[in-house]
C-alpha cells in the first residue's frame, strides 16, 4: 500500500492529504498556536518537501538549517499504519522547531516537542520499529569479510572502507575482506 507514496515533488500538504491526516495537523497547529502564526506555521508547514529516505534503519527525519526546514525524510517501505505515525512524529519536528522564537537549541525529543506530539494525537515514544523496514535492512547486507582465525562472517550493507587490518572483536583474528 505504502508503494504509491514517495513521489518526487511531494509536500507535506500532499502527503497528509493522501494519507487523510491534514485535518488532524491544521487542528494541532490551531489549538497550540495563536490565530495569525497558526496561518504561517501551516503555509511554512505545507511547503516542506518530503522525500524518501535512504537509510536503512531510521524510519524518519527532520532536517533543517538554521531557522529554516529542509526537508522530511520518510523509509516508505514501512506499513501504512506506521508510517502515519513517523510522518506525524517527524511534523511534531517540524512544529516544534518552526514554533520556536530567537533561535534557541532545541532539544530534539524536549518538553515542546512531546506537547507537539500530543497535540498531533501520537505516542511520544522517539524510536519505533517496522518489520518491512528491518526485512528490506536484511535483504540489502551482503558478505564483506571472513576471519582469518575463527571463519566468522562479517555483514554490511556498506563495503569496508579499509583494505586491511581489521581485527575480529571475539577472537582476535584478522578479519579478511571480500
Amino acid at each position: 500500500m505504502t508503494e504509491n507514496y514517495g513521489k518526487k515533488g511531494m509536500s507535506v500538504r500532499t502527503l497528509a492529504d493522501e494519507l487523510n491526516l491534514w485535518r488532524q495537523v491544521v487542528a494541532a497547529i490551531e489549538t497550540r498556536s495563536a490565530a495569525v502564526s497558526s496561518r504561517q506555521l501551516l503555509e511554512k508547514l505545507a511547503a516542506i518537501p518530503v522525500t524518501p529516505s535512504r537509510a536503512g534503519k531510521r524510519l524518519g527525519c527532520y532536517a533543517y538549517r538554521g531557522s529554516e526546514p529542509v526537508v522530511i525524510r520518510l523509509q516508505f517501505a514501512q506499513e501504512e499504519d506506521n508510517l502515519r505515525q513517523t510522518f506525524l512524529h517527524e511534523i511534531a519536528h517540524a512544529c516544534d522547531h518552526l514554533s520556536q522564537h530567537g533561535g534557541r537549541r532545541q532539544v530534539a525529543h524536549g518538553s515542546s516537542w512531546r506537547q507537539w506530539a500530543l497535540a498531533l494525537g501520537i505516542d511520544t515514544a522517539t524510536t519505533g520499529c517496522s518489520p518491512a523496514v528491518v526485512a528490506l535492512y536484511q535483504q540489502r547486507r551482503k558478505l564483506v569479510a571472513v576471519c582469518l582465525e575463527c571463519g566468522a562472517e562479517i555483514y554490511r550493507v556498506r563495503r569496508l572502507n579499509r583494505t586491511n587490518r581489521y581485527l575480529h572483536p571475539p577472537c582476535g583474528g584478522i578479519l579478511k575482506p571480500l
